[in-house]
């Protein structure tokens, strides 16, 4: 069955697809984590910044209180002596102030003897009219001795905002009080001057601030307690250890104790509902702590879409970009595919085949110049051949000119060999052969081959035109040995129903760093001549002869040569030269031979010597297959 085969054109376009792919895929990688940083970087500063914000407003708001507070002192002490005026203290503080929603004088016991145990006159605003009244809160259901506002202050002679608590039998609402005790000339306290705050104007402040559609701020007490939460059940029943106990969260128990200590940051937790949040916090000046809560999904939600809308892009435009490319290359590559047809054409003697005409200046354009010039040696061959006498004579004149054909397709001028001492030599068995060698010089690349074609006379001699032809071409492609024996190999395996192959050396020699690249494709070793005269043969894989089997995975190996190093290619003519008696020249002859030229002969004078040898050892016996020898010094 018949090997079906992609095209040329198809592999090329796969190849640069998945090349641009995998370009894409690393470009949008990149961008992408550098988008997140940024994000993320974004994010957090905003949420630093609306924390600022936040904070100083709670500050500025919490500052007023406590200025308000301490411009009313004088009035306390002006007016002790009246406790019918007193009241008037509270009811400038909760008129000046909006953020005052109550304010009281609380004396000290029996400091009035007329008014009791308890005298505390407290001014606070009806939420109902807005009015401005005053009541006598001390009494034994309101034993302000012993409420924290009160005694807290009183114990430590300072000022002191309390813990958010609710007011029960005073303002009647949660609130959180601001108290400064008053000293008379003995530098004895008499009376705590208040202030109170209502936590639901602060809680319309905090929960105001939401960043991102599913963030949250809120507030805490100095012990942890929420004074603002938009969850209100956490409002004085919880503080931040339990919710950090609930949540079990290593990082958010260490953000609650942060937060309780007057520390400031952000950082990263995993919520009760399994999900990534950020959360950034800072200390208020009265000792508490102030923190916005967002999830990591808003954030990232919108590179996520762009991320998903880019990927389809990308498939679309990759779609698109390999359909146009498969156009291109498709144009590209036909002229290949003609020249292929048209050089089997040729190679099964159909010579007057029309080479299809390219409009290019580059490998392909010498690919048709390579096919032209052979179709033209051969049609002048045939027309030589045709106008011959039929006699034996008229044939070997043919052959006579076959073989000049070929031995002017074979490169005699060696001096265009980039400066290396090249030289090499053929002598055919019959008037024609299949041996082939062959150089090309491309930039500081030398590319050069030698092959023997199975077979000898005309077959031989038209296959070795077409590995010529293909060398040529290939090594104009700036790709590796392996690649231009491959493309030999599948010219010579397309319709090869004469199962003709190819044993051939392919090198590539660097000449400015004498690294070489070689493939054998089931060709003699070649020798190796060290500086020193040591001569050895190269181990090499030998692969596959090129033409049993399209696509045979062929590989290329490398070295690099001491300067002075000689290579020595040959076609097994050499070592299978035999004397009468049927002996042959052998492997160990020639590393003998090899190994007793000087080492500074030229490759001219070595190739020559070797040749003399190879006549004193045959002795006169007819040559029994075409020799050839290339020999290269680094």
């Amino acid at each position: 069955m018949k090997r079906k085969h992609r095209s040329l054109s198809a592999r090329m376009s796969a190849i640069i697809i998945l090349v641009a792919s995998l370009i894409f895929i690393g470009a949008f990688w990149g961008i992408a984590l550098l988008a997140r940083r940024a994000i993320k970087e974004g994010a957090t500063r905003n949420a630093v910044l609306r924390l600022e914000k936040l904070s100083a407003e709670i500050d500025v708001a919490l500052s007023g209180v406590e200025a308000s507070v301490h411009n009313m002192i004088w009035a306390v002490k002006e007016l002790r002596t009246d406790k019918d005026s007193i009241a008037s203290v509270g009811r400038n503080l909760v008129s000046y102030n909006d953020f005052i929603i109550g304010s009281a004088v609380a004396f000290e016991p029996w400091y009035y003897p007329s008014e009791g145990y308890w005298y505390a006159p407290y001014s606070y605003r009806d939420e109902q009219t807005g009015e401005i009244k005053s009541i006598q809160m001390g009494n034994e259901q309101y034993d302000y001795f012993n409420m924290e506002w009160y005694r807290e202050p009183r114990r430590n002679a300072r000022n002191r905002w309390s813990d958010p608590y609710y007011d029960e039998g005073g303002g009647e609402q949660m609130m959180a009080t601001y108290s400064v005790p008053i000293w008379n000339e003995n530098r004895e306290v008499y009376a705590i001057l208040t202030a109170d705050i209502s936590l639901k104007r602060f809680s319309e402040v905090v929960n105001a601030v939401r960043p991102y559609q599913n963030s949250l701020a809120f507030l805490l007490g100095r012990n942890g307690s929420y004074i603002c939460h938009p969850d209100s059940t956490l409002l004085l029943s919880k503080t931040i250890f339990d919710v950090a106990d609930r949540v079990g969260s290593q990082h958010f128990s260490e953000v609650a104790r942060a937060m309780v200590s007057g520390g400031e940051g952000v950082s990263e937790y995993i919520g009760t509902d399994a999900k990534k949040h950020f959360i950034a916090y800072r200390p208020v000046s009265n000792g508490w702590s102030v923190a916005i809560d967002f999830p990591y999904n808003d954030v990232f939600s919108m590179l996520a879409r762009l991320n998903w809308l880019l990927v389809i892009v990308a498939v679309l435009d990759l779609l698109l970009l390999y359909w146009v490319i498969r156009r291109v290359v498709r144009k590209l590559t036909d002229p290949i595919t003609l020249f292929t047809y048209t050089a089997m054409n040729i190679g099964k003697g159909n010579f007057r085949v029309k080479i299809p005409a390219v409009q290019t200046d580059d490998e392909i354009a010498r690919l048709h110049d390579s096919l032209e010039y052979m179709l033209r040696s051969f049609q002048e061959y045939i027309a030589e051949l045709r106008s011959s006498t039929a006699s034996n004579e008229r044939y070997a004149s043919e052959l006579n000119i076959a073989s000049a054909i070929q031995r002017r397709m074979l490169p005699s001028d060696f001096s265009a060999s980039g400066g290396a001492d090249l030289f090499a030599t053929l002598s055919p068995a019959k008037e024609v052969g299949g041996d082939i060698y062959d150089f090309v010089l491309r930039g500081r690349m030398l590319y050069f081959i030698v092959g023997d074609v199975s077979g000898k006379g005309v077959p031989a001699a038209l296959y070795m035109t077409i590995t010529k032809a293909a060398f040529r071409f290939a090594s104009g492609m700036n790709v590796g040995p392996e690649e231009i024996v491959s493309r030999i190999n599948n010219a010579f395996s397309e319709g090869n129903d004469s199962a003709m192959f190819v044993t051939l050396f392919l090198g590539k020699l660097d000449l400015d760093t004498l690294e070489l690249e070689w493939c054998n494709g089931g060709h003699n070793p070649i020798v190796v001549i060290d500086p020193s005269g040591k001569a050895g043969f190269l181990q090499a894989k030998p692969n596959l002869a090129a033409g049993l089997f399209r696509d045979f995975p062929y590989v290329s190996e490398s070295m690099t040569l001491q300067k002075g190093t000689r290579l020595l290619l040959y076609t097994d003519g050499v070592t299978e030269a035999e004397r009468a008696d049927l002996s042959q020249y052998g492997e160990q002859r020639l590393l003998e031979f090899a190994a007793s030229v000087p080492c500074g002969a030229t490759s001219q004078a070595f190739c020559e010597a070797l040749f003399a040898d190879l006549h004193a050892f045959t002795a006169g016996n007819p040559q029994n297959d075409d020799i050839t020898i290339l020999s290269l010094r680094a």
